[in-house]
């Protein structure tokens, strides 16, 4: 890392903020523009020093004043006070106008004061005002100075700081190495695979402290097999959480960092694409199902069989029988011509039969969980229906989920009773329906 030179550290130690421990207050200065709160020392600037030397040397004529002030009205603890930035203001009750000397300038009134400078305040503030824009001006000055001064040296203090920013990510790397429940990643240039063992999530993990309550889970993807994962289960159940896992294992394998997992071995990747969340982009005129469109459509031109593709719940901006021909042909085609390592979460049921259809490629995994019964309760009388209560396991399990059990989430958004009632025994008569329709044909 190139040396600063001397004149440099000299050079950013004048213009040092006051207050460097308070990045608050660093930055109202900068954000105001008052360059005279910019320099802590002023020994190396004899105009300033001078200036400010002045400004002192004025304040204290008005503080030495005010004794005659005190004298003259009679009122031992009297002070100055400050109105609308009005500075150095006598204030005497209306009842004692009488004590106020003929020569003093009133400067505002109330109805029960007068506020009033003496004929010496009247010309020191008047000194002090002129020598505090003097002192503004002579502070631009200078800063205009150091910023000419400075942009000589600007090349080499900006490729100075970007090796210490190098320097503390590698710190940085260090320090995630030292955590237990890390392990040093093994990478392999010559085969294409993602293989982690008691995989964790950095962020979840670090949030949840020493509970130790985080849920792993193994992630096996090879480039000449099994490479496409599709990834059903109920909602809340972690399947977001286990993709964004994977992905920021692979990133930090691939910056040189340890990862969260017992053991992991990747190969090396293009790039990591992912399409989650949703949202429109008001700006463009373009609604939540275009957004997701438009962000697939670019993964698609973009994935190579070195990359990792991620994409959540894709299809479900528009009708349910759209989003799922769109959410299968998409996957389809990523198994087919694109043959990435794949994560494809999705609510769709047809989705899982390509596991059937591309079996050595394709396989099916849900986030388990464990269905209570007890809380399932049907009265054929009145045609009153609960909804199921779940409990999350945040395991990665083999297989495709049968349902979403998004009533459950409703359930637990407290959203009313009736409501749930009505829409759980709505819920059956459709899946009733479904049923017999597939019965009949």
């Amino acid at each position: 890392m190139p040396a600063v030179a001397p004149h440099i550290q000299q050079l950013m130690l004048r213009f040092e903020p006051r207050h460097v421990s308070s990045s608050c207050h660093t930055e109202t200065i900068c954000r105001s523009g008052n360059k005279t709160e910019l320099f802590s020392d002023l020994s190396g600037f004899p105009v300033l020093q001078e200036r400010t030397k002045q400004i002192h040397f004025v304040l204290s004529e008005i503080q030495e004043h005010l004794k005659d002030i005190r004298m003259v009205l009679k009122a031992p603890t009297l002070n100055y006070i400050t109105v609308s930035g009005q500075e150095f203001l006598i204030e005497v009750k209306n009842s004692l106008s009488s004590t106020v000397p003929s020569d003093w300038v009133k400067i505002s009134s109330t109805k029960a004061v007068g506020r009033y400078h003496s004929p010496l305040l009247v010309e020191r503030y008047k000194k002090l005002q002129e020598l505090r824009e003097q002192l503004l001006l002579d502070c631009q000055r200078e800063w205009t100075d150091f910023l000419d001064q400075f942009g000589e040296h600007y090349h080499t203090m900006k490729r100075a700081i970007s090796h210490l920013a190098t320097i503390d990510c590698l710190f940085s790397l260090a320090e995630v190495a030292q955590q237990g429940g890390y392990c040093r990643p093994k990478v392999c240039e010559d085969r294409p695979q993602i293989m982690i063992r008691d995989g964790r999530h950095p962020a979840i993990d670090l949030l949840m402290g020493e509970q130790n309550q985080f849920v792993p889970n193994h992630t096996d993807l090879q480039g000449d097999g099994k490479r496409t994962m599709i990834i059903t289960g109920p909602n809340m159940g972690g399947k977001s959480s286990y993709i964004r896992q994977v992905a920021l294992i692979c990133i930090m394998a691939q910056i040189g960092s340890f990862v969260p997992a017992s053991e992991a071995c990747l190969g090396l990747l293009d790039g990591i694409y992912t399409r989650m969340g949703a949202s429109d982009n008001i700006y463009k005129g373009r609604s939540t199902f275009m957004e997701e469109l438009t962000e697939a459509s670019e993964i698609i031109s973009r994935a190579t069989e070195r990359s990792l593709v991620i994409l959540d719940e894709l299809g479900r901006g528009t009708s349910t029988h759209d989003g799922i021909a769109i959410a299968y042909a998409t996957l389809e085609y990523f198994i087919r011509h694109v043959k990435s390592f794949t994560l494809f979460v999705t609510h769709y049921p047809p989705l899982c039969e390509l596991e059937r259809m591309y079996p050595d490629h394709v396989s099916n995994y849900h986030m388990a969980f464990l269905l209570n019964e007890t809380h399932i309760s049907s009265d054929t009388k009145d045609g009153d229906v609960q909804p199921e209560f779940i409990t999350f396991l945040y395991n990665l399990t083999e297989g495709a989920a049968g349902q979403s059990y998004g009533l459950n989430v409703a359930k637990l958004a407290d959203v009313p009773d009736p409501i749930l009632c009505t829409a759980a025994r709505k819920a059956q008569e459709l899946e009733s329906a479904v049923e017999a329709r597939r019965y009949s044909c």
